[in-house]
């Protein structure tokens, strides 16, 4: 190796540290102008948009000039200290923000209350513990009526009062599993209904993250640099440390299990397996892919799945027509490309086109698992490569294409940088897009162009990738 290519990778390194420091001044200065009181009209949605698609195209451009620079000193101590300093920095200065464009935090906060105080998040659904017009109206439209609040919740209620008129969806109880409950009762007992105390809940858990990925690509011998595809990256900051989603909860335990993977320790790749399942269900559908093709893969993938049912086990008794977990599986669909199209096509054959429509969709990501799954891929990189294609489908063919959802791959990303992957994540701030179009005249005129701009160079990608692949 010559010494101007020893030199270039810490010189694109440096570089790359002023893409996190811009996003993060950036979304500082937007979020005061998103806040609760502002109408989403009066907002600067369409400034934002471009400022998080430029910045996420110019981290795409970076991540793969840097993921294909020579290693060189890529190791070095000083390295990781400045991808860990810049990267927590900008994520402890993001913690007193505004969340932009989101609301999901309010129920986190009720959530994390109900829990803090011994009872079941899973039995009532938050309109059960407030009247106002709006939800009294939201409550008539669905059948139900406003009731009193249930018999020892009645200081809680009046506590949480402002939470509860804004909690997203009130006729509808939680759809979070019992892991993620805890965090949000962690994040409450420290700063009761204010927003702090949850983010740094959420820090807590992206350290967590950066740690155990440090642990997987040193087990894989890869550059331990490679860490910054996540901590650095623009959507990372704005989901996480700016609006505070919950899967931040999720990737510490896709991160250890990509280190058990690769560090050839299945039995406890199982144990986060089922830990990330108790944080969001669909974990569960890809640990076949992780294992080997034998008949201690068998017991494993089976005891990963029992485990992961006690854990969520007090959800899954709890569930009904309204609860969360019911109501997203029948009905959700936002942000999707392909989805809706299968339900056009289906519709012309069945009355109940979106179940046919999941049903396909569920069928075709399993069935992505078991060819992997029989395909027997004996090295470790291998299988995270097929386990992340199946997330890949599951959130290009599935009816929400959230862009937290994106972030599932992080961790993937960071030990095997594919050109699908971070393509997702850089298209993903295209949904922005959305709330843009809803305040305009005619926003059921566009309804594909934000799910066409995140998944359409996503599908390109794909191509290129199999294109490359495929032996000559």
């Amino acid at each position: 190796m010559t010494a101007s290519s020893a030199r270039f990778a810490p010189a694109i390194l440096i570089g790359g540290a002023l893409l996190p420091i811009g996003t993060t001044l950036f979304l500082a200065a937007m979020a005061p102008r998103f806040v609760w009181d502002i109408r989403l009209a009066d907002r600067p949605i369409l400034t934002f948009a471009i400022g998080m698609g430029i910045a996420s195209i110019a981290f795409l451009g970076w991540a793969l000039r840097f993921a294909n620079a020579r290693a060189g000193d890529m190791h070095a101590g000083r390295a990781i200290a400045l991808i860990f300093v810049v990267g927590l920095m900008a994520r402890i200065m993001l913690i007193p923000s505004t969340p932009i464009l989101e609301d999901d935090y309010y129920r986190y906060q009720w959530d994390g209350a109900v829990t803090a105080a011994g009872k079941n998040p899973f039995t009532y659904p938050p309109a059960r513990f407030v009247s106002a017009p709006g939800i009294d109206r939201l409550l008539a439209i669905v059948g139900l009526e406003a009731t009193p609040p249930p018999k020892g919740y009645e200081a809680l209620s009046r506590a949480g009062h402002k939470t509860l008129l804004r909690v997203n969806n009130p006729h509808i109880a939680t759809i979070y599993p019992p892991l993620a409950q805890l965090g949000f009762a962690a994040g409450y007992l420290l700063t009761p209904w204010q927003l702090t105390g949850w983010k740094i809940i959420v820090l807590a858990a992206e350290m967590l993250t950066f740690g155990l990925l440090l642990g997987a690509l040193r087990a894989g011998k890869l550059p331990l640099c490679w860490s910054a595809l996540y901590w650095w990256h623009p959507l990372a900051l704005k989901e996480f440390a700016n609006s505070a989603h919950m899967d931040a909860l999720l990737l510490p335990f896709l991160g250890g299990a990509l280190w058990m993977v690769i560090a050839g320790r299945t039995r406890l790749m199982a144990l986060f397996m089922a830990g990330a399942a108790a944080v969001k269900f669909w974990p569960l559908l890809i640990v076949p892919a992780l294992l080997r093709r034998n008949r201690a893969a068998i017991v494993i993938g089976i005891m990963t799945g029992v485990l992961a049912l006690v854990l969520v086990s007090p959800q899954l008794i709890s569930a009904s027509s309204n609860s969360g977990l019911t109501r997203y599986a029948a009905d959700w669909q936002r942000n999707a490309l392909v989805f809706p199209a299968l339900v056009a096509a289906f519709g012309l054959a069945t009355s109940d086109p979106s179940a046919l429509a999941r049903l396909l969709v569920a069928a075709m990501v399993i069935g992505w698992v078991a060819v992997a799954w029989r395909r027997d891929h004996a090295v470790p990189l291998d299988r995270v490569r097929a386990a992340s294609t199946a997330i890949l489908l599951l959130i290009l063919l599935g009816p929400t294409g959230y862009p937290w959802y994106a972030l599932w791959l992080a961790p993937f990303a960071v030990v095997q940088p594919r050109l699908p992957v971070l393509m997702l994540l850089a298209a993903a701030p295209a949904y922005y897009l959305d709330f843009w179009f809803q305040v305009r005249g005619n926003p059921a005129d566009w309804p594909w162009i934000a799910p066409l701009l995140s998944a359409g160079p996503v599908w390109l990608a794909l191509a290129v990738e199999a294109g490359r692949r495929r032996p000559a």
